[in-house]
């Protein structure tokens, strides 16, 4: 558990890694329809109105468990997708983004986990450059899933505190075989970032979040156990500079970052410019504290 006491600043704790990640543009694509509407309201967390161009009003899926906070206001230009009719669907349109003075901020938290696995496979992301097969939604002997795990092999059977599926590893392309062998396997958090802080900075988290305390623990436990352990902000907010720690909101979160990150946890800070159409990854960004 993290100790309380004089805090060594984020910046000397994390640069070594933020200044070695390089990244390839990479374009990842909303899936569906696209329209455009404008937002009334926002409730029960996953649900909005909206008024759509030809002034209809409609209910739509919003696939965020966060505040939104700065993400959105009464009467903003907002994108939906609209997906075919299904039984298993009671709503068709999904929000994917919202038009801020500052410019499009990507709401749909599904989409980080698939831009981040889909640029890792056409081997975009070079800091995760070398392996082989990447797995998402893993499960762990620490209690937690993550969001992704990258292996050497299909299957590594001398890695019992994971649980690794053969039939869902998907191949990265233009993996070196000779590296793929000696990389230690990685697991990853992602985490989206869209809270507005000064002019181009973005925060998180946006409310107290237990659960990414305890994902912050169980990277360090699964460090210790000799896999990489990576935390990943992605900015998904166009106009952002850098990625901060919401202090004020979640204190205890911003304490056991900076405790993780000493014990061995990686960083990396994703910069997203955010489109009527998609997401851009563009690189990657400084990760500080106010």
């Amino acid at each position: 558990m993290p100790q309380s006491g004089k805090r060594k600043s984020i910046v000397s704790i994390i640069k070594e890694h933020w200044y070695s990640v390089r990244m390839n543009r990479y374009f990842f694509p909303f899936e569906g329809d696209l329209y455009t509407a404008k937002i009334i309201r926002r409730y029960k967390r996953f649900l909005a109105d909206v008024i759509l161009e030809d002034g209809r009003e409609e209910v739509v899926h919003v696939p965020n468990s966060g505040s939104m906070t700065t993400c959105w206001h009464e009467g903003a230009p907002v994108i939906l997708t609209r997906h075919p009719e299904s039984p298993s669907r009671k709503l068709r349109y999904t929000l994917q983004a919202v038009e801020m003075p500052d410019g499009w901020v990507g709401v749909n938290t599904l989409n980080p986990n698939r831009a981040v696995s889909a640029a890792i496979i056409a081997g975009k992301v070079k800091a995760l450059e070398g392996y082989a097969f990447l797995y998402t939604e893993v499960k762990t002997s620490t209690g937690s899933r993550f969001d992704i795990c990258l292996s050497a092999r299909s299957v590594d059977c001398a890695q019992e505190s994971l649980v690794l599926n053969p039939g869902r590893a998907q191949p990265i392309v233009d993996c070196a075989s000779e590296n793929c062998q000696t990389m230690t396997t990685a697991v990853i958090e992602i985490k989206n970032a869209t809270m507005r802080s000064g002019i181009d900075g973005v925060i998180f988290p946006d409310a107290v979040t237990a659960r990414g305390q305890k994902h912050l623990r169980h990277l360090v436990e699964m460090r210790k156990k000799g896999f990489r352990s990576i935390l990943v902000f992605f900015a998904g907010r166009s106009n952002t500079r850098w990625v901060g720690l919401a202090e004020k909101i979640d204190p205890e979160y911003a304490r056991t970052l900076i405790w993780a990150v000493a014990n061995g946890v990686e960083i990396i800070g994703i910069q997203v410019e955010v489109a009527p159409n998609g997401l851009h990854i563009l690189g990657t960004l400084p990760v500080v504290t106010d």
